[in-house]
């Protein structure tokens, strides 16, 4: 009886011990589970911040050589025209003639593009005002289509001052006036402000701020990438930002930007824009949410303020 008592006895610390060890090992086990999990999460964080360290520089620069279409095909007329800017960096572009006989004074505008494709397709936003009497100038930043040399934030401004320089040289006697859309109008406004280049105004289409800040609007319109919206604090630097040269622009500026853009968010573009000297500076603020067609020539009010701002008067 003795030796049965013993043997129960042993038997239940032996079952204790056994399930002790089976937890323990249970929770050894999941603590592996979860070390493995943390370590995987770890390496998708890191694969994801690789992502997003090259994405939020790159999202900047979208270039290609693909041909959309030419001037020609608009039944415009127009010349290739190439600037040496270094011995690394060519760019490319186009001046394309007036359709009717140009106003009296004549006009001459130049447009730096938004951040993807090329000259080929951005032209034509455009190319309508050469059917008024405008000389229009497209080109192309380094990076894109013939333009050599790759694309940087203070590469493209210096495209921006040389090609400034060369517009003014090319129609000494013309009223001279720059466009810049989304992209084109950050590398416009610095390029401006550093060059000294006189123009008679300044058309800004779908601007944005800063570099930052535009990233951060759209890192937090996305509920994935909410928590992220501090990364491009630290993956961008803060200079060059249009925003910082906005107040030494000294000429009028007319600018567009739809209600909803769907590309670079509204709230974004009105910093840019009240920095601007007020008294010279005119806001229109669209319903709608088409990025750079702020004058696209479907929108008759937008083209009479702009035709307006350019000082040529039409029957049409």
């Amino acid at each position: 009886m003795n030796n049965l008592l013993k043997f129960k006895r042993q038997y239940h610390i032996a079952n204790d011990l056994w399930q002790h060890l089976s937890y323990n090992s249970d929770m050894n086990h999941l603590a592996l589970n979860l070390n493995i999990f943390i370590t995987n999460l770890a390496r998708c964080a890191f694969f994801l911040l690789a992502s997003i360290l090259f994405s939020c520089n790159g999202v900047f620069y979208q270039p290609d050589d693909e041909v959309y279409a030419t001037p020609s095909k608009l039944g415009l007329e127009y010349e290739s025209f190439e600037l040496i800017i270094d011995a690394k960096t060519k760019l490319q572009g186009w001046k394309i003639a007036p359709k009717q006989i140009r106003p009296s004074p004549a006009v001459a505008v130049i447009q730096f593009h938004g951040n993807a494709e090329n000259r080929t397709s951005h032209f034509t936003s455009v190319a309508w005002l050469a059917d008024l009497g405008v000389d229009v100038v497209v080109f192309d930043y380094r990076g894109y289509d013939g333009s050599t040399n790759k694309p940087t934030r203070k590469g493209l401004i210096e495209d921006g001052i040389n090609i400034l320089k060369w517009f003014e040289d090319e129609f000494p006697n013309s009223k001279r006036f720059v466009i810049g859309q989304s992209l084109g109008a950050a590398v416009a406004v610095p390029s401006l402000v550093k060059s000294g280049v006189k123009v008679d105004g300044l058309i800004l289409d779908s601007g944005f701020h800063s570099y930052r800040g535009v990233a951060k609007e759209k890192l937090s319109s996305i509920w994935l990438t909410w928590i992220l919206q501090w990364m491009p604090w630290v993956l961008l630097s803060g200079d060059e930002d249009p925003v910082d040269f906005a107040k030494d622009v000294k000429v009028p500026i007319l600018a567009f930007h739809d209600k909803n853009d769907r590309v670079v968010p509204v709230e974004s573009g009105k910093i840019l824009y009240d920095a601007f000297p007020k008294d010279t500076t005119r806001i229109i603020i669209q319903d709608g949410n088409r990025h750079t067609a702020g004058f696209h020539s479907d929108r008759k009010e937008s083209v009479a303020m702009t035709l307006q701002f350019l000082g040529i008067h039409t029957s049409k």
